[in-house]
């Protein structure tokens, strides 16, 4: 099972990008900060700084002419926002090579801009060859669903029957890797103090991304390759084929260090750390928030 919880708290700021309808259950993926769930649902980066573009009406529909114009500003405002990733939850199908379509050629422009680009492979499975675009084009981070069958130990976990597969038109191997993305719980955007579970590769996407914020983190000088690679080395084999989980699913253990996995106790370690830290952070909010009602009611 994926540990949301990072094994290093993120010390500086990086704003993520998202593309999407699930805006709120996305953002809660990348950066909640647990407060609503007492520290219970937390997201990946905490810390994170999250930027949205509307670039698809309330039902999730649009033209991709929206989409890559989107782009096209996140590329040219980059240095003004400090803009490091964009996270793609969404897609489209596609028959045409990667030089021809639309979206690949923005993202493909986006990463030659120094941009890491995660994207869904797409809702369509079992059915081979239904990876989405931008998912199609080899430049970015195309993330699959797992799903971790309601369990930690990750000998149980199988590629969501609902996650594309592939390969792509051109027979380009993808997606990339899988994230779990069955039953994920994270900010509702109906309860404004609740949470909702949602299941899709969208879902799955913002785990990579949240990842990736870790990483340049860590290692800020990576270039979007780089980090391509070092995620798809510290992947778990879930012995399935490539067409459907790619490199296998992700772990943060083996993305910041160079051990391996020996079985779920290194998982809750990792856990642990990720809680105490955000602990902290939130038993200072919410000392702010009393302090700020206090004086709200002595005003009054």
């Amino acid at each position: 099972m994926f540990i949301i919880q990072p094994p290093h708290p993120l010390k500086s700021s990086h704003y993520i990008f998202w593309l999407m309808v699930h805006v709120t259950h996305v953002a809660g993926i990348i950066a909640g900060n647990g407060f609503s769930s007492m520290g219970k649902y937390l997201g990946i980066a905490p810390k994170a700084n999250i930027l949205g573009i509307k670039a698809l009406d309330s039902q999730g529909s649009g033209d991709a002419s929206d989409i890559i114009e989107a782009i096209s500003y996140i590329i040219e405002t980059k240095e003004k926002y400090n803009t490091k990733i964009i996270n793609l939850s969404l897609g489209t199908p596609s028959n045409i090579p990667c030089q021809k379509d639309p979206l690949c050629k923005a993202v493909d422009a986006a990463v030659k801009a120094g941009l890491i680009v995660i994207a869904a492979a797409g809702n369509s499975g079992p059915t081979e060859g239904t990876i989405l675009s931008p998912g199609i084009s080899n430049s970015v981070i195309t993330v699959g669903a797992s799903d971790h069958m309601g369990t930690v130990d990750t000998s149980d976990d199988t590629i969501a029957p609902f996650s594309s597969r592939g390969p792509t038109f051109e027979g380009l191997m993808k997606p990339d890797i899988v994230a779990p993305g069955v039953n994920i719980k994270s900010l509702s955007n109906v309860d404004l103090d609740g949470y909702s579970s949602l299941s899709g590769t969208s879902m799955a996407t913002p785990l990579v991304s949240g990842s990736a914020a870790l990483l340049l983190n860590e290692f800020n000088l990576l270039t979007p390759q780089e980090v391509k690679n070092k995620v798809i080395d510290s992947c778990i084999d879930l012995k399935d084929t490539k067409e459907n989980q790619g490199a296998g699913l992700l772990n943060l253990k083996l993305l910041f260090s160079d051990g391996t996995i020996d079985n779920t106790k290194d998982l809750e370690d990792i856990a642990d750390i990720g809680f105490e830290i955000n602990r902290k952070e939130l038993l200072e909010d919410l000392i702010l928030l009393l302090a700020l009602l206090i004086l709200y009611d002595y005003k009054k």
